[in-house]
Protein backbone atom coordinates (compact mmCIF):
# COMPACT_ATOMS: atom_id res chain seq x y z
CA UNK A 1 0.00 0.00 0.00
CA UNK A 2 1.43 3.23 -1.13
CA UNK A 3 2.45 6.15 1.71
CA UNK A 4 -0.01 8.43 -0.04
CA UNK A 5 -3.47 5.60 0.52
CA UNK A 6 -1.73 5.00 4.47
CA UNK A 7 -1.95 9.21 4.90
CA UNK A 8 -5.43 10.10 2.71
CA UNK A 9 -6.98 6.95 5.20
CA UNK A 10 -5.66 8.34 8.80
CA UNK A 11 -6.84 11.88 7.57
CA UNK A 12 -10.23 10.41 6.97
CA UNK A 13 -10.09 8.69 10.33
CA UNK A 14 -9.45 11.98 11.77
CA UNK A 15 -12.34 13.95 10.05
CA UNK A 16 -14.73 11.09 10.45
CA UNK A 17 -14.02 11.33 14.31
CA UNK A 18 -14.53 15.34 14.30
CA UNK A 19 -17.67 15.07 12.35
CA UNK A 20 -18.81 12.09 14.47
CA UNK A 21 -18.11 13.95 17.92
CA UNK A 22 -20.08 16.89 16.00
CA UNK A 23 -22.86 14.87 14.98
CA UNK A 24 -23.35 14.03 18.25
CA UNK A 25 -22.92 17.60 19.83
CA UNK A 26 -25.76 18.36 17.79
CA UNK A 27 -28.29 16.15 18.45
CA UNK A 28 -27.61 16.36 22.26
CA UNK A 29 -27.00 19.78 22.73
CA UNK A 30 -28.05 22.25 20.28
CA UNK A 31 -30.63 22.56 17.51
CA UNK A 32 -28.99 21.88 14.60
CA UNK A 33 -29.93 23.66 11.20
CA UNK A 34 -30.54 21.64 8.97
CA UNK A 35 -28.38 22.11 5.81
CA UNK A 36 -25.06 21.58 8.40
CA UNK A 37 -26.56 18.41 9.74
CA UNK A 38 -26.83 17.48 6.14
CA UNK A 39 -23.46 18.52 5.22
CA UNK A 40 -21.98 16.82 7.98
CA UNK A 41 -23.87 13.55 7.42
CA UNK A 42 -22.81 13.65 4.20
CA UNK A 43 -19.36 13.81 4.58
CA UNK A 44 -19.00 11.04 7.04
CA UNK A 45 -20.68 8.64 5.17
CA UNK A 46 -18.55 9.76 1.88
CA UNK A 47 -15.23 9.28 3.77
CA UNK A 48 -16.76 6.10 5.34
CA UNK A 49 -17.43 5.09 1.86
CA UNK A 50 -13.81 6.59 0.62
CA UNK A 51 -12.25 4.27 3.45
CA UNK A 52 -14.09 0.77 2.41
CA UNK A 53 -13.11 1.59 -1.20
CA UNK A 54 -9.45 2.40 -0.47
CA UNK A 55 -9.16 -0.68 1.88
CA UNK A 56 -10.71 -3.27 -0.82
CA UNK A 57 -9.67 -1.28 -3.52
CA UNK A 58 -12.71 -1.54 -5.47
CA UNK A 59 -12.05 -0.25 -9.11
CA UNK A 60 -15.83 -0.21 -10.24
CA UNK A 61 -16.29 2.22 -7.61
CA UNK A 62 -13.64 4.82 -8.40
CA UNK A 63 -15.70 6.75 -10.69
CA UNK A 64 -18.48 7.15 -8.22
CA UNK A 65 -16.24 8.05 -5.27
CA UNK A 66 -14.67 10.80 -7.11
CA UNK A 67 -17.74 12.20 -8.06
CA UNK A 68 -19.23 11.48 -4.80
CA UNK A 69 -15.94 13.69 -3.07
CA UNK A 70 -16.75 16.63 -5.83
CA UNK A 71 -20.54 16.95 -4.49
CA UNK A 72 -19.44 16.86 -0.85
CA UNK A 73 -16.55 19.39 -1.39
CA UNK A 74 -19.52 21.99 -2.50
CA UNK A 75 -21.32 20.80 0.09
CA UNK A 76 -19.07 21.29 2.28
CA UNK A 77 -18.31 24.72 1.17
CA UNK A 78 -22.23 26.43 1.36
CA UNK A 79 -21.86 25.03 4.65
CA UNK A 80 -18.47 27.40 5.12
CA UNK A 81 -20.18 30.23 3.75
CA UNK A 82 -23.18 29.60 6.22
CA UNK A 83 -20.79 29.49 8.92
CA UNK A 84 -19.86 32.87 8.33
CA UNK A 85 -22.08 34.44 10.61
CA UNK A 86 -20.60 33.34 13.86
CA UNK A 87 -17.03 34.35 12.63
CA UNK A 88 -16.73 37.23 15.14
CA UNK A 89 -16.66 34.63 17.90
CA UNK A 90 -13.38 32.19 18.77
CA UNK A 91 -15.23 29.06 18.26
CA UNK A 92 -17.01 30.14 15.19
CA UNK A 93 -13.70 30.80 13.50
CA UNK A 94 -12.53 27.66 14.20
CA UNK A 95 -15.38 26.10 13.06
CA UNK A 96 -15.21 28.19 9.87
CA UNK A 97 -11.30 27.32 9.41
CA UNK A 98 -12.06 23.74 10.30
CA UNK A 99 -14.29 23.73 7.40
CA UNK A 100 -12.25 25.49 4.80
CA UNK A 101 -9.88 22.82 5.90
CA UNK A 102 -12.40 20.17 5.43
CA UNK A 103 -13.01 21.84 1.35
CA UNK A 104 -9.06 22.32 0.87
CA UNK A 105 -8.71 18.80 1.74
CA UNK A 106 -11.93 16.82 -0.16
CA UNK A 107 -10.46 18.80 -3.54
CA UNK A 108 -7.03 17.67 -2.91
CA UNK A 109 -7.97 14.23 -1.94
CA UNK A 110 -10.10 14.25 -5.46
CA UNK A 111 -6.99 15.56 -7.13
CA UNK A 112 -4.63 12.50 -5.45
CA UNK A 113 -7.84 9.67 -6.44
CA UNK A 114 -6.86 11.26 -10.27
CA UNK A 115 -3.10 10.97 -9.71
CA UNK A 116 -1.14 8.17 -12.09
CA UNK A 117 0.20 6.57 -8.59
CA UNK A 118 -2.67 6.14 -7.39
CA UNK A 119 -4.38 4.79 -10.56
CA UNK A 120 -1.23 2.12 -10.98
CA UNK A 121 -1.80 1.31 -7.74
CA UNK A 122 -5.74 0.39 -7.98
CA UNK A 123 -5.10 -1.54 -11.02
CA UNK A 124 -2.68 -3.93 -9.85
Amino acid sequence: MPQGVKTVLVINLLIMLVSGWALFNMYTETGAEILIAFATWSLFGTLAFAQVVLLSRIRKAWGMLRALIYVVALLQALTTMVLTKDFFSLWGVLIFFGSLFVVIYLIGFRGYLNSDGFKQWLIK
